[in-house]
Protein backbone atom coordinates (compact mmCIF):
# COMPACT_ATOMS: atom_id res chain seq x y z
CA UNK A 1 0.00 0.00 0.00
CA UNK A 2 2.86 2.38 0.84
CA UNK A 3 4.43 1.56 -2.56
CA UNK A 4 1.26 2.70 -4.31
CA UNK A 5 1.20 5.93 -2.33
CA UNK A 6 4.90 6.51 -3.02
CA UNK A 7 4.26 6.33 -6.78
CA UNK A 8 2.22 9.54 -6.58
CA UNK A 9 3.62 12.89 -5.54
CA UNK A 10 0.36 13.88 -3.92
CA UNK A 11 -0.51 13.30 -0.26
CA UNK A 12 -2.01 9.94 0.68
CA UNK A 13 -5.49 11.30 1.14
CA UNK A 14 -5.39 12.90 -2.28
CA UNK A 15 -4.05 9.68 -3.76
CA UNK A 16 -6.88 7.77 -2.09
CA UNK A 17 -9.44 10.16 -3.52
CA UNK A 18 -7.89 9.90 -6.98
CA UNK A 19 -7.87 6.10 -6.89
CA UNK A 20 -11.41 6.05 -5.54
CA UNK A 21 -12.52 8.35 -8.32
CA UNK A 22 -10.81 6.21 -10.95
CA UNK A 23 -12.44 3.08 -9.49
CA UNK A 24 -15.85 4.74 -9.49
CA UNK A 25 -15.38 5.85 -13.09
CA UNK A 26 -14.31 2.35 -14.12
CA UNK A 27 -17.27 0.82 -12.28
CA UNK A 28 -19.55 3.32 -13.96
CA UNK A 29 -18.16 2.51 -17.36
CA UNK A 30 -18.61 -1.24 -16.73
CA UNK A 31 -22.09 -0.80 -15.28
CA UNK A 32 -23.98 -2.52 -18.11
CA UNK A 33 -21.57 -5.45 -18.27
CA UNK A 34 -21.55 -5.80 -14.48
CA UNK A 35 -25.35 -5.79 -14.38
CA UNK A 36 -25.44 -8.47 -17.07
CA UNK A 37 -22.85 -10.59 -15.25
CA UNK A 38 -24.70 -10.29 -11.94
CA UNK A 39 -28.02 -11.12 -13.59
CA UNK A 40 -26.50 -14.11 -15.41
CA UNK A 41 -24.81 -15.41 -12.27
CA UNK A 42 -27.84 -15.22 -10.03
CA UNK A 43 -30.15 -16.39 -12.82
CA UNK A 44 -27.98 -19.49 -13.24
CA UNK A 45 -27.98 -19.99 -9.48
CA UNK A 46 -31.76 -19.54 -9.39
CA UNK A 47 -32.33 -21.99 -12.25
CA UNK A 48 -29.97 -24.52 -10.69
CA UNK A 49 -31.71 -24.33 -7.33
CA UNK A 50 -35.12 -24.58 -8.97
CA UNK A 51 -33.97 -27.58 -10.99
CA UNK A 52 -32.52 -29.17 -7.85
CA UNK A 53 -35.76 -28.51 -5.98
CA UNK A 54 -37.76 -30.04 -8.82
CA UNK A 55 -35.47 -33.08 -8.96
CA UNK A 56 -35.70 -33.59 -5.21
CA UNK A 57 -39.49 -33.22 -5.38
CA UNK A 58 -39.67 -35.86 -8.12
CA UNK A 59 -37.41 -38.15 -6.10
CA UNK A 60 -39.66 -37.59 -3.08
CA UNK A 61 -42.71 -38.51 -5.15
CA UNK A 62 -41.07 -41.67 -6.49
CA UNK A 63 -39.97 -42.61 -2.98
CA UNK A 64 -43.49 -41.97 -1.69
CA UNK A 65 -44.94 -44.28 -4.35
CA UNK A 66 -42.31 -46.89 -3.56
CA UNK A 67 -42.96 -46.64 0.18
CA UNK A 68 -46.68 -46.97 -0.45
CA UNK A 69 -46.16 -50.07 -2.59
CA UNK A 70 -43.87 -51.68 0.00
CA UNK A 71 -46.26 -50.75 2.80
CA UNK A 72 -49.25 -52.23 0.99
CA UNK A 73 -47.27 -55.36 0.08
CA UNK A 74 -46.23 -55.84 3.69
CA UNK A 75 -49.77 -55.21 4.89
CA UNK A 76 -51.14 -57.62 2.26
CA UNK A 77 -48.73 -60.33 3.38
CA UNK A 78 -49.60 -59.75 7.02
CA UNK A 79 -53.33 -59.81 6.23
CA UNK A 80 -52.92 -63.06 4.27
CA UNK A 81 -51.11 -64.64 7.21
CA UNK A 82 -53.85 -63.49 9.58
CA UNK A 83 -56.57 -64.85 7.29
CA UNK A 84 -54.78 -68.18 6.87
CA UNK A 85 -54.35 -68.49 10.62
CA UNK A 86 -58.00 -67.61 11.21
CA UNK A 87 -59.19 -70.13 8.62
CA UNK A 88 -56.94 -72.74 10.19
CA UNK A 89 -58.47 -72.00 13.59
CA UNK A 90 -61.99 -72.25 12.16
CA UNK A 91 -61.09 -75.55 10.52
CA UNK A 92 -59.74 -76.92 13.80
CA UNK A 93 -62.79 -75.60 15.63
CA UNK A 94 -65.17 -77.24 13.18
CA UNK A 95 -63.27 -80.52 13.31
CA UNK A 96 -63.02 -80.50 17.10
CA UNK A 97 -66.37 -79.11 18.20
CA UNK A 98 -68.75 -79.29 15.27
CA UNK A 99 -67.26 -82.45 13.79
CA UNK A 100 -69.15 -84.47 16.40
CA UNK A 101 -72.43 -82.77 15.60
CA UNK A 102 -73.94 -85.98 14.05
CA UNK A 103 -73.21 -87.77 17.32
CA UNK A 104 -74.77 -84.90 19.25
CA UNK A 105 -77.77 -84.98 16.93
CA UNK A 106 -78.16 -88.73 17.41
CA UNK A 107 -77.89 -88.30 21.19
CA UNK A 108 -80.53 -85.58 21.12
CA UNK A 109 -82.84 -87.77 19.06
CA UNK A 110 -82.37 -90.69 21.45
CA UNK A 111 -83.09 -88.42 24.40
CA UNK A 112 -86.20 -87.07 22.69
CA UNK A 113 -87.36 -90.64 21.93
CA UNK A 114 -86.77 -91.71 25.52
CA UNK A 115 -88.64 -88.68 26.81
CA UNK A 116 -91.51 -89.41 24.41
CA UNK A 117 -91.68 -93.04 25.54
CA UNK A 118 -91.60 -92.05 29.21
CA UNK A 119 -94.28 -89.49 28.55
CA UNK A 120 -96.51 -92.06 26.87
CA UNK A 121 -95.87 -94.55 29.66
CA UNK A 122 -96.86 -91.97 32.23
CA UNK A 123 -100.31 -91.51 30.72
CA UNK A 124 -102.92 -91.34 33.51
CA UNK A 125 -105.36 -94.28 33.86
CA UNK A 126 -108.95 -93.01 34.41
CA UNK A 127 -110.50 -93.71 37.83
CA UNK A 128 -113.46 -96.11 38.24
CA UNK A 129 -116.61 -95.05 36.41
CA UNK A 130 -119.35 -93.22 38.32
CA UNK A 131 -121.81 -96.14 37.67
CA UNK A 132 -119.72 -98.40 39.83
CA UNK A 133 -119.74 -95.82 42.56
CA UNK A 134 -123.52 -95.47 42.37
CA UNK A 135 -123.91 -99.27 42.49
CA UNK A 136 -121.83 -99.45 45.60
CA UNK A 137 -123.89 -96.69 47.20
CA UNK A 138 -127.17 -98.53 46.30
CA UNK A 139 -125.87 -101.77 47.83
CA UNK A 140 -124.86 -99.93 50.94
CA UNK A 141 -128.30 -98.35 51.24
CA UNK A 142 -129.95 -101.70 50.60
CA UNK A 143 -127.92 -103.20 53.39
CA UNK A 144 -129.15 -100.58 55.74
CA UNK A 145 -132.83 -100.82 54.75
CA UNK A 146 -133.16 -104.64 54.81
CA UNK A 147 -131.06 -105.38 57.76
CA UNK A 148 -133.77 -107.70 59.39
CA UNK A 149 -133.32 -110.52 56.80
CA UNK A 150 -130.29 -112.42 58.00
CA UNK A 151 -129.58 -114.27 54.72
CA UNK A 152 -130.03 -111.18 52.63
CA UNK A 153 -128.06 -109.23 55.12
CA UNK A 154 -125.27 -111.77 54.96
CA UNK A 155 -125.25 -111.68 51.17
CA UNK A 156 -125.30 -107.95 51.12
CA UNK A 157 -122.61 -107.87 53.76
CA UNK A 158 -120.45 -110.12 51.61
CA UNK A 159 -121.15 -107.99 48.56
CA UNK A 160 -120.33 -104.90 50.54
CA UNK A 161 -117.10 -106.37 51.80
CA UNK A 162 -116.16 -107.57 48.31
CA UNK A 163 -116.89 -104.16 46.85
CA UNK A 164 -114.89 -102.48 49.61
CA UNK A 165 -111.99 -104.85 49.02
CA UNK A 166 -112.17 -104.31 45.29
CA UNK A 167 -112.37 -100.56 45.78
CA UNK A 168 -109.40 -100.65 48.09
CA UNK A 169 -107.43 -102.81 45.66
CA UNK A 170 -108.37 -100.54 42.78
CA UNK A 171 -107.34 -97.47 44.76
CA UNK A 172 -104.08 -99.15 45.70
CA UNK A 173 -103.38 -100.05 42.10
CA UNK A 174 -104.22 -96.50 41.06
CA UNK A 175 -101.89 -95.05 43.64
CA UNK A 176 -99.15 -97.47 42.63
CA UNK A 177 -99.66 -96.56 38.96
CA UNK A 178 -99.51 -92.87 39.82
CA UNK A 179 -96.31 -93.48 41.79
CA UNK A 180 -94.82 -95.27 38.80
CA UNK A 181 -95.87 -92.40 36.53
CA UNK A 182 -94.30 -89.87 38.89
CA UNK A 183 -91.16 -91.97 38.96
CA UNK A 184 -91.03 -91.98 35.17
CA UNK A 185 -91.61 -88.25 35.13
CA UNK A 186 -88.77 -87.81 37.60
CA UNK A 187 -86.62 -89.99 35.38
CA UNK A 188 -87.37 -87.64 32.50
CA UNK A 189 -85.67 -84.71 34.29
CA UNK A 190 -82.05 -85.88 33.61
CA UNK A 191 -82.90 -86.37 29.96
CA UNK A 192 -84.37 -82.88 29.84
CA UNK A 193 -81.19 -81.50 31.45
CA UNK A 194 -78.98 -83.44 29.05
CA UNK A 195 -81.05 -82.25 26.14
CA UNK A 196 -80.89 -78.66 27.38
CA UNK A 197 -77.12 -78.89 27.92
CA UNK A 198 -76.62 -80.40 24.48
CA UNK A 199 -78.68 -77.66 22.85
CA UNK A 200 -76.86 -74.97 24.87
CA UNK A 201 -73.50 -76.44 23.89
CA UNK A 202 -74.45 -76.50 20.23
CA UNK A 203 -75.70 -72.91 20.56
CA UNK A 204 -72.40 -71.81 22.13
CA UNK A 205 -70.42 -73.49 19.38
CA UNK A 206 -72.56 -71.88 16.71
CA UNK A 207 -72.24 -68.49 18.42
CA UNK A 208 -68.47 -68.88 18.55
CA UNK A 209 -68.49 -69.89 14.90
CA UNK A 210 -70.53 -66.77 14.08
CA UNK A 211 -68.04 -64.63 16.03
CA UNK A 212 -65.12 -66.15 14.16
CA UNK A 213 -66.95 -65.65 10.87
CA UNK A 214 -67.49 -61.98 11.71
CA UNK A 215 -63.80 -61.67 12.54
CA UNK A 216 -62.94 -63.26 9.20
CA UNK A 217 -65.32 -60.85 7.43
CA UNK A 218 -63.64 -57.89 9.10
CA UNK A 219 -60.18 -59.12 8.19
CA UNK A 220 -61.32 -59.87 4.66
CA UNK A 221 -62.65 -56.33 4.35
CA UNK A 222 -59.31 -54.96 5.53
CA UNK A 223 -57.51 -57.23 3.08
CA UNK A 224 -59.69 -55.99 0.22
CA UNK A 225 -58.97 -52.38 1.18
CA UNK A 226 -55.25 -53.13 1.22
CA UNK A 227 -55.51 -54.95 -2.10
CA UNK A 228 -57.30 -51.95 -3.64
CA UNK A 229 -54.66 -49.64 -2.17
CA UNK A 230 -57.04 -47.15 -0.57
CA UNK A 231 -55.78 -44.15 1.39
CA UNK A 232 -57.57 -45.39 4.50
CA UNK A 233 -55.66 -48.67 4.40
CA UNK A 234 -52.37 -46.84 3.80
CA UNK A 235 -52.93 -44.51 6.76
CA UNK A 236 -53.87 -47.43 9.01
CA UNK A 237 -50.80 -49.39 7.94
CA UNK A 238 -48.54 -46.37 8.49
CA UNK A 239 -49.81 -45.90 12.03
CA UNK A 240 -49.60 -49.63 12.73
CA UNK A 241 -46.05 -49.90 11.36
CA UNK A 242 -44.88 -46.89 13.36
CA UNK A 243 -46.27 -48.36 16.58
CA UNK A 244 -44.83 -51.81 15.81
CA UNK A 245 -41.45 -50.27 15.00
CA UNK A 246 -41.32 -48.41 18.32
CA UNK A 247 -42.38 -51.49 20.29
CA UNK A 248 -39.93 -53.75 18.43
CA UNK A 249 -37.12 -51.23 18.93
CA UNK A 250 -37.88 -51.11 22.65
CA UNK A 251 -37.73 -54.91 22.94
CA UNK A 252 -34.53 -55.06 20.89
CA UNK A 253 -32.98 -52.53 23.26
CA UNK A 254 -34.06 -54.76 26.14
CA UNK A 255 -32.34 -57.64 24.37
CA UNK A 256 -29.17 -55.57 23.91
CA UNK A 257 -29.24 -54.83 27.64
CA UNK A 258 -29.61 -58.55 28.35
CA UNK A 259 -26.68 -59.34 26.05
CA UNK A 260 -24.59 -56.67 27.80
CA UNK A 261 -25.42 -58.24 31.17
CA UNK A 262 -24.65 -61.71 29.81
CA UNK A 263 -21.31 -60.47 28.48
CA UNK A 264 -20.20 -59.18 31.86
CA UNK A 265 -21.43 -62.40 33.45
CA UNK A 266 -18.97 -64.53 31.47
CA UNK A 267 -16.18 -62.04 30.65
CA UNK A 268 -14.17 -62.70 33.84
CA UNK A 269 -14.07 -66.53 33.61
CA UNK A 270 -13.33 -66.28 29.87
CA UNK A 271 -10.29 -64.15 30.70
CA UNK A 272 -9.02 -66.99 32.88
CA UNK A 273 -9.69 -69.57 30.17
CA UNK A 274 -8.44 -67.68 27.09
CA UNK A 275 -6.02 -65.25 28.70
CA UNK A 276 -6.38 -61.59 29.52
CA UNK A 277 -3.04 -60.47 28.04
CA UNK A 278 -3.73 -61.30 24.40
CA UNK A 279 -5.41 -58.58 22.36
CA UNK A 280 -6.79 -58.28 18.85
CA UNK A 281 -6.98 -54.73 17.56
CA UNK A 282 -6.86 -53.33 21.08
CA UNK A 283 -9.67 -55.63 22.28
CA UNK A 284 -9.09 -58.47 24.71
CA UNK A 285 -9.33 -61.93 23.22
CA UNK A 286 -11.42 -63.00 26.22
CA UNK A 287 -13.98 -60.30 25.42
CA UNK A 288 -14.05 -61.43 21.79
CA UNK A 289 -14.58 -65.04 22.92
CA UNK A 290 -17.43 -64.00 25.22
CA UNK A 291 -19.06 -62.06 22.38
CA UNK A 292 -18.67 -65.06 20.07
CA UNK A 293 -20.49 -67.29 22.58
CA UNK A 294 -23.31 -64.75 22.92
CA UNK A 295 -23.62 -64.36 19.14
CA UNK A 296 -23.67 -68.14 18.71
CA UNK A 297 -26.50 -68.39 21.25
CA UNK A 298 -28.51 -65.69 19.49
CA UNK A 299 -27.85 -67.33 16.10
CA UNK A 300 -28.95 -70.76 17.33
CA UNK A 301 -32.04 -69.21 18.87
CA UNK A 302 -32.91 -67.42 15.62
CA UNK A 303 -32.51 -70.63 13.60
CA UNK A 304 -34.60 -72.52 16.16
CA UNK A 305 -37.46 -70.02 15.91
CA UNK A 306 -37.10 -69.99 12.14
CA UNK A 307 -37.42 -73.78 11.98
CA UNK A 308 -40.46 -73.61 14.25
CA UNK A 309 -42.00 -71.09 11.80
CA UNK A 310 -42.29 -68.45 14.51
CA UNK A 311 -40.29 -66.04 12.36
CA UNK A 312 -39.73 -65.73 8.61
CA UNK A 313 -36.38 -64.03 8.27
CA UNK A 314 -35.01 -66.78 6.00
CA UNK A 315 -37.55 -68.00 3.41
CA UNK A 316 -35.27 -70.86 2.39
CA UNK A 317 -35.72 -72.46 5.81
CA UNK A 318 -39.49 -72.18 5.56
CA UNK A 319 -39.36 -73.87 2.15
CA UNK A 320 -37.55 -76.93 3.53
CA UNK A 321 -39.19 -80.25 4.21
CA UNK A 322 -40.80 -80.63 7.61
CA UNK A 323 -38.50 -83.48 8.62
CA UNK A 324 -35.41 -81.47 7.73
CA UNK A 325 -36.68 -78.48 9.65
CA UNK A 326 -37.42 -80.63 12.69
CA UNK A 327 -33.91 -82.08 12.59
CA UNK A 328 -32.37 -78.62 12.30
CA UNK A 329 -34.57 -77.40 15.16
CA UNK A 330 -33.46 -80.31 17.36
CA UNK A 331 -29.81 -79.64 16.52
CA UNK A 332 -30.13 -75.90 17.21
CA UNK A 333 -32.00 -76.54 20.47
CA UNK A 334 -29.33 -79.02 21.59
CA UNK A 335 -26.50 -76.59 20.80
CA UNK A 336 -28.38 -73.82 22.58
CA UNK A 337 -28.84 -75.93 25.70
CA UNK A 338 -25.16 -76.90 25.63
CA UNK A 339 -24.11 -73.24 25.35
CA UNK A 340 -26.50 -72.31 28.16
CA UNK A 341 -24.95 -75.05 30.31
CA UNK A 342 -21.48 -73.73 29.45
CA UNK A 343 -22.54 -70.25 30.54
CA UNK A 344 -23.91 -71.67 33.79
CA UNK A 345 -20.51 -73.27 34.43
CA UNK A 346 -18.74 -70.00 33.56
CA UNK A 347 -21.00 -68.15 36.00
CA UNK A 348 -20.05 -70.67 38.69
CA UNK A 349 -16.37 -70.12 37.87
CA UNK A 350 -16.89 -66.37 38.08
CA UNK A 351 -17.89 -66.55 41.75
CA UNK A 352 -14.93 -68.81 42.50
CA UNK A 353 -12.53 -66.47 40.70
CA UNK A 354 -14.00 -63.43 42.45
CA UNK A 355 -13.54 -65.15 45.84
CA UNK A 356 -9.94 -66.06 44.97
CA UNK A 357 -9.20 -62.47 43.92
CA UNK A 358 -10.69 -61.15 47.16
CA UNK A 359 -8.57 -63.58 49.19
CA UNK A 360 -5.46 -62.60 47.19
CA UNK A 361 -6.04 -58.89 47.74
CA UNK A 362 -6.59 -59.50 51.44
CA UNK A 363 -3.37 -61.51 51.71
CA UNK A 364 -1.40 -58.86 49.82
CA UNK A 365 -2.80 -56.18 52.11
CA UNK A 366 -1.79 -58.24 55.14
CA UNK A 367 -5.33 -58.57 56.43
CA UNK A 368 -7.52 -61.60 56.84
CA UNK A 369 -11.22 -61.93 56.25
CA UNK A 370 -12.94 -62.12 59.64
CA UNK A 371 -14.71 -65.38 60.23
CA UNK A 372 -17.80 -63.59 61.48
CA UNK A 373 -18.21 -61.72 58.20
CA UNK A 374 -18.24 -64.83 56.03
CA UNK A 375 -21.50 -65.40 54.21
CA UNK A 376 -22.93 -68.37 52.45
CA UNK A 377 -21.44 -68.39 48.97
CA UNK A 378 -23.89 -70.87 47.53
CA UNK A 379 -26.62 -68.23 47.15
CA UNK A 380 -24.71 -66.04 44.62
CA UNK A 381 -23.33 -69.16 42.96
CA UNK A 382 -26.77 -70.67 42.40
CA UNK A 383 -28.12 -67.29 41.30
CA UNK A 384 -25.26 -66.83 38.84
CA UNK A 385 -25.70 -70.33 37.44
CA UNK A 386 -29.45 -69.78 37.09
CA UNK A 387 -28.92 -66.49 35.27
CA UNK A 388 -26.18 -67.99 33.13
CA UNK A 389 -28.57 -70.72 32.01
CA UNK A 390 -31.78 -68.68 31.56
CA UNK A 391 -30.44 -65.45 30.02
CA UNK A 392 -29.20 -67.20 26.81
CA UNK A 393 -32.57 -68.90 26.44
CA UNK A 394 -34.32 -65.56 26.89
CA UNK A 395 -32.04 -63.92 24.32
CA UNK A 396 -33.29 -66.34 21.68
CA UNK A 397 -36.68 -64.61 21.72
CA UNK A 398 -35.05 -61.42 20.45
CA UNK A 399 -35.55 -62.80 16.93
CA UNK A 400 -39.28 -62.04 17.08
CA UNK A 401 -39.00 -58.26 17.72
CA UNK A 402 -35.96 -58.19 15.43
CA UNK A 403 -38.12 -59.48 12.57
CA UNK A 404 -40.74 -56.81 13.23
CA UNK A 405 -37.99 -54.18 13.48
CA UNK A 406 -36.56 -55.19 10.10
CA UNK A 407 -39.94 -55.39 8.37
CA UNK A 408 -41.24 -52.10 9.74
CA UNK A 409 -37.89 -50.29 9.69
CA UNK A 410 -37.91 -50.19 5.89
CA UNK A 411 -41.17 -48.26 5.85
CA UNK A 412 -40.33 -46.05 8.83
CA UNK A 413 -36.94 -45.00 7.44
CA UNK A 414 -38.52 -44.59 4.02
CA UNK A 415 -41.09 -42.20 5.48
CA UNK A 416 -38.34 -40.29 7.31
CA UNK A 417 -36.32 -40.04 4.09
CA UNK A 418 -39.45 -38.89 2.29
CA UNK A 419 -39.95 -36.10 4.84
CA UNK A 420 -36.27 -35.11 4.57
CA UNK A 421 -36.50 -34.92 0.78
CA UNK A 422 -39.62 -32.81 1.09
CA UNK A 423 -37.87 -30.44 3.48
CA UNK A 424 -34.84 -30.33 1.17
CA UNK A 425 -37.07 -29.49 -1.80
CA UNK A 426 -38.72 -26.68 0.14
CA UNK A 427 -35.32 -25.42 1.29
CA UNK A 428 -33.94 -25.37 -2.26
CA UNK A 429 -37.02 -23.53 -3.46
CA UNK A 430 -36.56 -20.93 -0.73
CA UNK A 431 -32.88 -20.59 -1.63
CA UNK A 432 -33.84 -20.06 -5.27
CA UNK A 433 -36.18 -17.24 -4.27
CA UNK A 434 -33.45 -15.78 -2.06
CA UNK A 435 -30.94 -15.99 -4.93
CA UNK A 436 -33.27 -14.08 -7.25
CA UNK A 437 -33.71 -11.29 -4.71
CA UNK A 438 -29.99 -11.45 -3.90
CA UNK A 439 -29.21 -10.69 -7.57
CA UNK A 440 -31.42 -7.62 -7.44
CA UNK A 441 -29.80 -6.61 -4.17
CA UNK A 442 -26.32 -7.01 -5.69
CA UNK A 443 -27.30 -4.76 -8.60
CA UNK A 444 -28.58 -2.10 -6.23
CA UNK A 445 -25.43 -2.35 -4.10
CA UNK A 446 -23.33 -1.97 -7.25
CA UNK A 447 -25.29 1.15 -8.17
CA UNK A 448 -24.73 2.52 -4.66
CA UNK A 449 -20.95 2.37 -5.27
CA UNK A 450 -21.32 4.55 -8.35
CA UNK A 451 -24.07 6.77 -7.03
CA UNK A 452 -22.17 10.00 -7.82
CA UNK A 453 -21.74 9.32 -11.55
CA UNK A 454 -25.30 8.10 -11.70
CA UNK A 455 -26.43 11.31 -10.02
CA UNK A 456 -24.46 13.42 -12.49
CA UNK A 457 -25.82 11.30 -15.33
CA UNK A 458 -29.31 11.90 -14.04
CA UNK A 459 -28.75 15.66 -13.91
CA UNK A 460 -27.29 15.66 -17.42
CA UNK A 461 -30.14 13.59 -18.78
CA UNK A 462 -32.65 15.85 -17.05
CA UNK A 463 -31.05 18.96 -18.57
CA UNK A 464 -31.05 17.33 -21.99
CA UNK A 465 -34.69 16.40 -21.61
CA UNK A 466 -35.46 19.97 -20.56
CA UNK A 467 -33.56 21.42 -23.52
CA UNK A 468 -35.21 18.97 -25.89
CA UNK A 469 -38.59 19.87 -24.43
CA UNK A 470 -37.83 23.58 -24.89
CA UNK A 471 -36.77 23.05 -28.49
CA UNK A 472 -39.84 20.95 -29.13
CA UNK A 473 -42.03 23.69 -27.64
CA UNK A 474 -40.43 26.38 -29.82
CA UNK A 475 -40.82 24.23 -32.89
CA UNK A 476 -44.45 23.60 -32.07
CA UNK A 477 -45.14 27.31 -31.58
CA UNK A 478 -43.45 28.12 -34.90
CA UNK A 479 -45.50 25.51 -36.66
CA UNK A 480 -48.66 26.84 -35.05
CA UNK A 481 -47.91 30.37 -36.26
CA UNK A 482 -47.22 29.13 -39.78
CA UNK A 483 -50.48 27.23 -39.79
CA UNK A 484 -52.45 30.25 -38.62
CA UNK A 485 -50.90 32.47 -41.34
CA UNK A 486 -51.66 29.91 -43.98
CA UNK A 487 -55.22 29.68 -42.85
CA UNK A 488 -55.58 33.49 -42.92
CA UNK A 489 -54.40 33.80 -46.54
CA UNK A 490 -56.53 30.92 -47.59
CA UNK A 491 -59.65 32.60 -46.17
CA UNK A 492 -58.94 35.92 -47.93
CA UNK A 493 -58.52 34.24 -51.28
CA UNK A 494 -61.76 32.40 -50.90
CA UNK A 495 -63.67 35.62 -50.09
CA UNK A 496 -62.29 37.38 -53.17
CA UNK A 497 -63.33 34.61 -55.45
CA UNK A 498 -66.76 34.73 -54.00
Amino acid sequence: MSTIYSAFPTPPWATTLILLGIAIVLLYMARSSAHGAINSLFRALYNGLRMGSRSVALAEQRLSVRNRDVLLALGRDHAERELNREFFRINKFVERDLGGYPQVQRTIQEQITQINEDYKASAEVPPPSPEWVHAVESVAKLHVEKGNNSLTAQILEDIYKASEDQHRDTLQEYRQAMAERHTRLRQMAPYWRKLSNSIDQVGKHLQELVTRAQNVDRQMEQFQEIDRGTDKAARRLKASNSIQFCVALLFVLFGVGGAFFNFHLIALPMSEMVGAAARVGGVKVSDVAALVIIFLEITMGMFLLECLQWTRLFPIIGAMDDKVRIRIAIACGTILLVLAGVEAGLAFMRDQIAADHAALRASLAGTAIPAGEAVNTWIPQVTGMFLGFTVPLALTLIAIPLEYLINTGRNVFGMLLEYLLRLLSIGLRLLSAVSRNAGRLAIHLYDILIVLPLWLEGIWLASRRAARAANDGAELSRLDSVDSTTNFYSGTKVSKNA
